[in-house]
């Protein structure tokens, strides 16, 4: 057991540039943590064998398969050092792992940063209490777009100064006041982007923003003011499921704003003015892409003959759910419109970037494991969607061997990212549409690919 007044000393060893910035963060927020960060189990046990001490060791069970690299068997490598150098340093292992060294606690595949916080505390003899001051800042920030669906501040809004003498926080909303949308605009016109609340009423002000926002959702509107408010949610709740994970107030947003998305397809008498309202480019390029697969797969999903009646609303909210959440960790929308390994090689990443993106649809399909009543097959859906069955980049030619469900994704996603690509005014969707057909009819030779680019090009050009 360690003193909470000594500096807690943690080396994390993940292989994931994206994942280790993550659980970093968050230890370095929970605990106070010195983080000490290496991507490679070599690098950490040199650090062993010069004597360096650690407090705790967080690391992956083992790198992920690449083609022309070895895997790295980081947690047997850290196991042995610890045993050869009989060190008394308690070790953390995310993902599965078995060793006849039993001395470790296993964190699981889902990487779920609480189940991390929790263990590091096992591991260490401390309480949670100890560290809840160090969890926020005094005054916390938040998006102005986070408040888009409010209308009455639950507690004081300040906005920040900044001065050569230090930040200035002064209120510029009390406690009660209504406000809207337009409010909110013209602040962010003004160059503002960020509200600031206290630490200590933090809880009131989320409570207040998942009752508000909830209510707000239910509204009745017609079919372009629908659109725009879910819209606004779909921003809201993939935001938070970034921050703070799975937990029940993000679940209950998550399926209001995916049942709204459905039921808005549903009952739309045509397709071509809800499409024509996604070319509006005011909206999240995130959001837009994201409802336009799930738009274009409730046209196409009935010719591919993989049920009928029931079992296509189901498939409808299977695809809902994948274009929610296949892209959630890109927040960039130069990363969201790049579907291939020349394409990410020409963009110029960085190395942080160039990880995201990587590894962003095995990270989603490893968050979604931990949503209730998930949909069967769905983690397999999102972590196939690029085309490779380990998540894990893209693939050098394409294969039948994965989900015929990703396959179908992959193609709409191509198709919905060439259409919101193809610059014109929203009346020219038509011309859109064939244009953004004609790179896919060359792409996907395949039989399996090769069905759902005709039933993109039947789609556009019905038969008479």
């Amino acid at each position: 057991m360690i003193n909470t007044m000594e500096n807690i000393k943690i080396l994390l060893v993940e292989p994931s540039e994206s994942i280790g910035e993550v659980i970093t963060k968050s230890l370095q927020r929970a605990f106070n943590a010195n983080v000490v960060f290496h991507r490679t189990a070599l690098e950490g046990v040199e650090r062993l064998k010069k004597g360096e001490a650690f407090s705790l060791i967080l690391v992956r069970n083992q790198s992920d398969e690449a083609p022309n690299t070895a895997i790295d068997y980081i947690a047997a490598q850290f196991l042995n050092i610890i045993y050869d150098l009989s060190l008394k340093t308690p070790l953390i292992v995310i993902g599965e792992f078995e060793h006849t060294l039993k001395k470790y606690a296993l964190v699981s595949e889902r990487l779920r940063i609480e189940e991390i916080n929790r263990l590091v505390l096992k591991a260490l003899g401390l309480k949670k209490e100890d560290f809840e001051h160090l969890k926020l800042p005094e005054f916390v920030a938040f998006p102005v777009k986070h408040f888009y669906l409010m209308s009455n501040s639950p507690c004081d809004i300040y906005i920040k100064l900044v001065k050569k003498t230090g930040d200035d926080f002064v209120k510029r909303l009390n406690f009660g006041e209504n406000f809207n949308k337009t409010d909110l605009k013209t602040y962010e016109e003004l160059g503002l982007l960020d509200f600031y609340i206290l630490r200590d009423e933090y809880e009131d002000f989320m409570n207040g923003l998942f009752l508000q926002t909830l209510s707000n959702l239910k509204k009745t509107r017609n079919l372009e003011e629908n659109i725009e408010v879910v819209g606004d949610s779909f921003v809201l709740g993939t935001d938070l499921m970034r921050n703070l994970g799975i937990n029940a107030n993000c679940i209950a947003m998550v399926d209001q704003t995916i049942f709204m998305m459905k039921n808005q397809i549903q009952k739309a008498d045509k397709l071509g003015p809800l499409l024509r309202k996604l070319l509006d480019d005011k909206m999240s390029y995130s959001y837009r892409h994201s409802y336009l697969i799930a738009a274009l797969s409730y046209t196409l999903l009935p010719k591919m003959e993989w049920g009928s009646g029931d079992q296509q609303n189901i498939l409808l909210e299977k695809i809902c759910m994948v274009s929610y959440f296949h892209d959630i960790y890109l927040e960039d929308e130069k990363l969201i419109k790049i579907s291939s390994s020349e394409e990410m090689k020409a963009a110029g990443l960085n190395p942080k970037d160039w990880d995201l993106l990587n590894h962003h649809a095995n990270r989603a399909a490893v968050l979604i494991q931990g949503y209730p009543r998930l949909p069967q097959g769905l983690d397999l859906i999102i972590k196939q969607h690029h085309g490779v069955s380990n998540g894990v980049g893209f693939p050098v030619v394409l294969t039948a061997g994965i989900s015929p469900m990703a396959i179908f994704f992959m193609v709409v996603e191509d198709f919905a990212n060439s259409i919101l690509s193809i610059a014109g005014p929203p009346e020219n969707l038509a011309n859109s549409m064939k244009e953004a057909l004609k790179p896919l009819k060359e792409k996907y030779q395949l039989p399996s690919y090769r069905k759902i680019v005709t039933e993109i090009e039947n789609m556009i050009n019905p038969k008479k």
